[in-house]
């Protein structure tokens, strides 16, 4: 989130900035980031889920099948280690941004369904701002949210943390989840700790091409299982998840050195610097040459 953060007034809740490497070391930030004038299409990927909305102005949100302009009011929402853009259409454009780690939920269920399912369905069923009185209790808690993170009164951290809570229950008012064919089981947010350990492994080995047969074993689960629990849990295949975070270590080592692309793809386990371009654009759709420009800008 560095492009964020460093546009940003204020982006904390306990840090000032979530490192380039996507990784955040608390379990949840807040930013109120106000845009003097338009931008260029910006792509991240970060460790936690992410829910926000626009306050003022217009905003583009980008997805890997999905676009759509945000106005005033409209919530957009994203799961852990998802590539993701956005771009500032309008001048003058604020934005109030929540990322946060599972453990800050923990397993709270809203009218029986566990609130990870907003984040792990695909980003076109994902909650929407759909009504006039949902966009108009959004902006109002905005306003708050704003106050609070800019001032910083006395208390203003647990204010902002009981207002992320807020968020998602005005979200879960509104939202009617998207019933798949076949019986559902709810996945509680607490999965996330079954699959973390294959999770740590993909990034702290990101040159290895890890296979699902030992993500499975780090997590001690069978391998069809462990595929159905990942899946559930992180809205993507292991397979998929481990390209995410390989890229997520390209563009983090495209910021913060100067390493042709040739090397980076061999420190990032893609097999040559064309393979890397062709998937990195596919995600984050720019070439690795223009993101690190654009983000070094």
């Amino acid at each position: 989130m560095s492009e964020v953060a460093a546009g940003a007034k204020d982006w904390s809740l306990f840090d000032l900035e979530v490192p380039a490497a996507g990784r955040i070391e608390y379990p949840l930030h807040i930013g109120v980031w106000e845009a003097a004038e338009p931008s260029v299409l910006t792509m991240d990927v970060h460790q936690g889920m992410e829910i926000g909305f626009v306050l003022q102005g217009k905003m583009e949100r980008h997805y890997e099948d999905l676009t759509f302009a945000a106005s005033p009011g409209d919530i957009h929402l994203c799961s852990a280690w998802e590539p993701h853009g956005w771009r500032v259409a309008e001048p003058n454009t604020v934005s109030v941004v929540f990322i946060f780690l599972a453990a800050v939920m923990d397993d709270e269920a809203m009218r029986g369904v566990p609130w990870l399912s907003f984040f792990t369905t695909p980003p076109g069923q994902r909650p929407r701002t759909t009504s006039a009185e949902m966009r108009q209790e959004i902006l109002t808690l905005g306003q708050i949210i704003r106050r609070e993170a800019v001032g910083k009164p006395r208390g203003w951290m647990a204010v902002v943390r009981l207002f992320l809570f807020y968020l998602v229950l005005i979200v879960n008012r509104y939202w009617e989840h998207p019933e798949a064919p076949g019986p559902r089981r709810p996945v509680p947010a607490s999965s996330f700790a079954r699959v973390m350990p294959a999770v740590t492994l993909v990034h702290d080995n990101p040159e290895r091409d890890i296979g699902v047969a030992k993500a499975a074993a780090a997590c001690d689960l069978h391998r069809s299982r462990f595929g159905s629990i990942f899946r559930e849990t992180m809205g993507v295949s292991f397979t998929q998840f481990r390209r995410r975070a390989r890229l997520a270590r390209v563009a983090h080592l495209l910021i913060t050195t100067d390493l042709p692309t040739e090397a980076i793809a061999e420190k990032t386990g893609f097999v040559d610097g064309s393979h890397l371009h062709r998937t990195f654009v596919q995600y984050y759709r720019c070439t690795p040459g223009h993101y690190r420009a654009q983000h070094r800008r």
